[in-house]
């Protein structure tokens, strides 16, 4: 027990030591918080004021600028805004006149007057020849499909009127003309009704007459040397 009293009184003695040394040494520096340091700040509230001052007029300066800037920004954006306008006005008319060239130059030429008469001329039927009409006596030579009794009335009348033209009750517009085509008609229709009855070659030498003695009456009976000219240019 005697030897143990010295060391515990040894122990106690350092830690007071201990604990005595480091309440007396300097606090630890700390680091600012939010970037604030002890540095750089008025010395004098006077100096504070002035740097206050300074400061507020440095920050209307600068968003004077800013200001300017943004104008400047404003302003070019308004220019470029015409220019893009211009630009897409004459852009639109440009390509227009180019569509209109484009046009023109590829555009199908249409068919002068000559040439409409002779397309209009190969549209037409060709004339009643010599061998199924005789323009002197009226007297038609129908296709054998036509001579048929369905056909019989109408024939009967178309060759009637035929027989009884006239110079003067003959060619276009003529009330024989016209009574003869209400004919013709009506046979061309009656001829579509039958046509399952017949062969193509058939159908198509019937049509074809009636469509040639239509057209034959469009033109006025000729009368005197005339009459037997026109008579020799069917036969030739």
């Amino acid at each position: 027990m005697s030897t143990a009293k010295p060391v515990i009184l040894a122990g106690l003695i350092a830690a007071t030591t201990a604990w005595t040394a480091a309440a007396q040494a300097p606090l630890p520096t700390v680091p600012p918080i939010n970037n604030w340091t002890y540095q750089r700040h008025a010395s004098t509230p006077i100096e504070g004021y002035y740097r206050g001052a300074a400061a507020a007029m440095e920050a209307a300066g600068h968003a004077n600028y800013l200001n300017s800037v943004a104008a400047v920004n404003y302003q070019e954006a308004v220019r470029r805004r015409i220019e893009n306008a211009s630009y897409y006005v004459r852009t639109y008319y440009e390509n227009k006149e180019v569509h209109r060239e484009y046009r023109e130059k590829y555009a199908p030429v249409p068919p002068t007057k000559e040439q409409w008469a002779r397309i209009t001329e190969k549209m037409l039927p060709d004339r009643l020849t010599a061998q199924n009409f005789d323009p002197n006596t009226g007297g038609l030579v129908w296709p054998h499909v036509l001579r048929t009794d369905e056909y019989k009335a109408i024939r009967e009348r178309i060759d009637e009127l035929v027989a009884n033209r006239s110079p003067e009750n003959s060619g276009d517009g003529s009330p024989s003309q016209r009574q003869i085509a209400e004919l013709v008609d009506a046979m061309l229709a009656l001829l579509k009704s039958n046509m399952h009855h017949l062969s193509t070659s058939q159908y198509v030498a019937a049509k074809e007459f009636l469509r040639s003695l239509d057209y034959e009456m469009t033109f006025p009976l000729q009368s005197g040397p005339l009459a037997n000219e026109v008579a020799a240019n069917q036969a030739w």
